[in-house]
């Protein structure tokens, strides 16, 4: 009789399983022959709350954000987006080389990145988008000297939201930089 109650757990459903999806830099390089800048290091990488959670925020058409249970990032999105920025700084060509925060070495400029929405768009009709919009800026000895924002979005109806949200960041990253003369 005592083996019904630790036997019942067994005879549920299984939930559904939790997905964990990487976001990686999808850009091509820039051909240009001369970098504008000297040395960039990548200072700081800020996601805007509410989207800086780990559970994917979802867009509804009622103007509500909801976060999925179901599928998250493999990591707090400002950690993982970091080696996204990276390497759109390294691929731009608009930079001689990029360090991260802790190196050493003497740098030309800082960059800091704001993701300001990063998200799954349901709002429109049972479509499904990645978007993605950014703002970035270049300071040099605490003086900004370059700032501009991108968008990207990448469709997601087919679910692989880790190549979704790829695209959709790497797009706004990359409408930034090209800013840059």
């Amino acid at each position: 009789m005592l083996t019904m109650p630790a036997l019942a757990g067994c005879l549920t459903s299984t939930p559904p399983a939790v997905s964990h999806w990487p976001v990686e830099f999808k850009g091509a390089g820039n051909a240009e022959s001369a970098p504008v800048y000297g040395v960039a290091r990548v200072s700081q990488v800020t996601v805007r709350a509410p989207y800086g959670a780990e559970g994917i925020a979802v867009m509804r058409s009622g103007g509500t954000l909801e976060t999925d249970a179901y599928n998250l990032f493999a990591a707090a999105p400002a950690l993982l987006l970091k080696g996204v920025v990276f390497d759109a700084l390294t691929a731009s060509g608009k930079f001689s080389a990029v360090v991260n925060s802790s190196s050493s070495a003497v740098s030309a400029v800082s960059v800091e990145v704001m993701v300001t929405r990063l998200a799954l768009d349901c709002r429109e009709g049972g479509g499904r988008k990645a978007v993605a919009e950014t703002l970035l800026r270049l300071v040099r000895g605490g003086e900004i000297v370059f700032a501009a924002t991108g968008e990207g979005e990448a469709d997601a109806a087919a679910g692989n939201y880790g190549a979704s949200f790829s695209r959709a960041v790497s797009a706004a990253l990359s409408e930034a930089l090209g800013e840059i003369k």
